[in-house]
Formats: C-alpha cells, structure tokens, sequence
C-alpha cells in the first residue's frame, strides 16, 4: 500500500481547502445577481441603489431582500448595492461606473430607493456639500429620466459610529453635511426624503463595525423602508 507523506499529505490538504473555498465564492457570485429574484409581469419593481449598506454580503443578508419579504407578493425589490462605491462621479469608486447602475437602469424600476453618502465623506472624496451636491444630482437624474418610475426615495445615509478615524477611512462629520444636501434636492426634486441619519442616531447596536448593519440593523432598515413605502 502506497503511503502518503506528511509533506504530500499537507499539500493535498491545501489543495482541497483551495478546492472548497473557490466553490464557496463561485456560489457566492452565484448568488450574488440582483436579477436572480423572479419578478411577475406585474410586479412593482422598487430599484435598491446603495453601497455596502444595502449589499453586504450577498442580495440575501441585505435590507432589500427583507423588505421584499414584507411588502409581499405584487413587489419585486432588487438589490443594486455596490459595497464601497460613491454618489460622485470624481471618487475613487463612483456608482455609475458599475454593473449594478447598469442593471438598475435597464430593470425599469417603478420605485428607486437610493442611499448613498456614506463613502462620499472620505477625505479623498469629499469636496464639500456644493461638489456633493452637483454631482449626486446628476446621478439621480439618470433615474428621473426613466419614463417607468413614478416614486423616488432619498434616504440620507445611517449615522456612522465609528471612533477611530484614519486616512481613507469613512468620516462620521460629513455625514451631517450629506444628509442636508440630500433632504434639500428631495425637496428641489419634490421628491421623498427619508431621513435615515436621524432614523439610526440612538441605534450603534444596529451596525456591528459601526458602518455595516447587524441581522437586527438590516431588520430594522427594512422596516423603516416599508413603512416609507406604505405610508
């Protein structure tokens, strides 16, 4: 009988943990499409547009697939977060630069939920409200122009907890500056404004690392969205 070496038999257990850890991501990729979620020709189609907040990990640990849950049948809501991605075209990672702005537009959404900021605050990004302003402006136009949507939804970015700040890192004290530019184009706009800073103010407990939401946190965003829906 052929013995196996403990050298060979390490490099055989690498193999095989490589193996089972490229299959884990390839189901991940899988699963992580915005339009693996059947949609009915009559559906409401409600549009996520976010960052990492509203992705996390996969369509199904974020807010959206919890608030398609309870709004219910006749409601499609698909997730087109893009973690570390910006409202402005100039940052490092701008949103409309990605496959999930594409996609987003090409759905016809009725609905658009659009919450984004939070990696606008970052030094290397953040040029002040008027810069902000213009160009998450124009990024919400591209939606406007859709003849399908009839209700948009801003929503100012979750309070951010975090105490050490670095370079490169999210900065809790833009976070007040966006979310007054972006209750002030939803009223330009006459469109709705969800004041999800103030939403989250008394709630760290909802965001494990202080940005990203906990399985209660994504709880609890859905319900403010449904609410906001229902109303």
């Amino acid at each position: 009988m052929r013995r196996i070496s403990i050298k060979n038999w390490f490099g055989l257990s690498i193999s095989f943990f490589i193996l089972l850890f490229s299959s884990a991501c390839g189901m991940i990729d899988q699963n992580n499409s915005a339009t693996d979620l059947e949609i009915e020709e009559d559906d409401i189609r409600i549009a996520a547009v976010g960052d990492s907040i509203t992705a996390e990990y996969t369509p199904q640990s974020g807010y959206p697939a919890i608030l398609n849950e309870r709004l219910g049948e006749g409601y499609a809501v698909l997730n087109f977060g893009e973690s570390n991605y910006a409202a402005q075209a100039s940052s490092d990672f701008p949103y409309e630069t990605t496959g999930s702005y594409e996609e987003s537009l090409e759905l016809n959404p009725d609905i658009v939920i659009m919450m984004l900021g939070t990696n606008d605050t970052k030094a290397n990004n953040w040029n002040g409200p008027e810069r902000f302003k213009e160009e998450y402006t124009d990024l919400l136009e591209d939606y406007l122009e859709l003849e399908s949507v009839s209700r948009v939804i801003l929503a100012s970015p979750p309070t951010v907890f975090l105490e050490n700040i670095f370079e490169g890192s999210i900065d809790p004290e833009n976070i007040e500056p966006i979310r007054d530019v972006v209750e002030e184009v939803a009223e330009e706009y006459g469109l709705e404004f969800l004041d999800m800073t103030e939403q989250t103010a008394a709630h760290p407990d909802w965001f494990f690392d202080g940005v990203h939401p906990t399985a209660e946190g994504a709880e609890q965003l859905a319900q403010i969205f449904y609410e906001q829906i229902e109303e």
